[in-house]
């Protein structure tokens, strides 16, 4: 063996320990990276399954779906589309005539921004609070004016004073608006999350109980077609076929109280006329009356004055066959005297007319 090789010997012996102290290092350091991969890929692993979970759902043990990103997209399209768009914290401002049923109402929409409201949209206004503040449905409305953030609104229906009385409350109150592209859709749902005290504090007496029954096993006397399954289902209501036919309703009822009260006038101004007339008719009787009782007794006296006459009549008559029987009487004796003075003119004329012939 020659120096060099005896070198080399000697210089790795030197650096054998280095080297297996390096390999030793190498193979902890795999162990530890294989440890890793392995607990990486377990999570990875789990991770791929949580997201599997999370986006296609996972079925409990007691039979419920958990829905997952893809259902949830499902149901918040369902949701877009039966509201559309919506509109959170709008600042109102209302200033109304109760003397001629009109209202200004115009809001301010800082988000989004822009907030996308184009004019002739038609939107539906709620009270951004819970039934014991006041919160409420107000009414439809289409945007007749845009002006940047701020969106004048126009009643798509005469406002009656009910619905003034409304969005007065709602100036006083203070609270924001939302506003809906389209009505929102009733939901059983919604209703169903509710507790029966809660619903019997915020829905009517006339209507809680159907809603108290929703989902729930249905009664012998039930109606067939909400029986389902065997459980009650409640009809749902389109609200805005509702709130529209209560307004065509309205629209009816105030025609016929302002026809009502039209013919009221006319028959109130009737009346005073009939009034004006009665009395006029009542003076008319008053000098009827007086112009009669005038006539009955210058009746009285034409017809005293008539008995007079007729009783000098009488007597005149009397008094006249009287005449003419003294003058029949009186013509007779003439009668009777112009016979004898003929008789006596006839005698003395033959005496004469004997004394003239020398007859004896």
């Amino acid at each position: 063996m020659s120096i060099w090789n005896k070198i080399l010997v000697g210089l790795i012996c030197l650096a054998a320990p280095f080297y297996f102290y390096l390999a030793a290092r190498l193979l902890k350091t795999s162990e530890n990276w294989s440890a890793a991969v392995d607990k990486y890929e377990a999570r990875l692993e789990q991770l791929a399954q949580k997201e599997k979970e999370l986006i296609d759902g996972v079925e409990e043990p007691d039979g419920t779906i958990k829905p997952g990103l893809r259902q949830l997209r499902i149901e918040l399209h369902k949701l877009m589309v039966d509201r559309r768009r919506m509109w959170l914290n709008c600042v109102p401002s209302i200033k109304t005539d109760p003397d001629s049923h009109t209202a200004e109402v115009s809001v301010t929409i800082n988000d989004p921004d822009p907030h996308g409201i184009t004019e002739k949209t038609v939107l539906y206004a709620f009270a951004d609070a819970d039934m014991k503040e006041k919160g409420r449905y107000l009414g439809e409305f289409t945007a007749a004016k845009v002006e940047g953030k701020r969106v004048v609104l126009a009643p798509t229906q005469r406002f009656s004073k009910r619905e003034l009385g409304k969005l007065d409350a709602a100036a006083k109150a203070k609270h924001p608006w939302i506003l809906y592209e389209l009505m929102p859709q009733d939901n059983r749902e919604i209703f169903a999350s509710l507790s029966d005290e809660q619903k019997r504090s915020l829905l009517p007496a006339s209507s809680v109980q159907q809603y108290l029954k929703d989902g729930k096993p249905a009664a012998e006397d039930d109606p067939k077609n909400r029986v389902v399954d065997g459980k009650y289902m409640r009809p749902l209501i389109d609200y805005g076929v509702l709130f529209n036919a209560e307004n065509e309703k309205q629209t009816f009822l105030r025609d016929s109280i302002e026809a009502a009260t039209r013919d009221r006038k006319l028959a109130e101004e009737a009346l005073t006329l009939g009034r004006e007339q009665e009395e006029a008719c009542k003076k008319d009787i008053a000098a009827t009356r007086k112009d009669r009782e005038e006539m009955f007794r210058q009746r009285d006296i034409v017809a005293a004055h008539l008995k007079n006459l007729q009783e000098k009549a009488a007597a005149l008559q009397a008094a006249v066959e009287g005449f003419i029987e003294r003058n029949r009487v009186m013509a007779g004796q003439i009668a009777k005297f112009q016979l004898e003075a003929v008789r006596r003119i006839d005698r003395r004329t033959r005496a004469m007319a004997r004394s003239d012939s020398g007859r004896p």
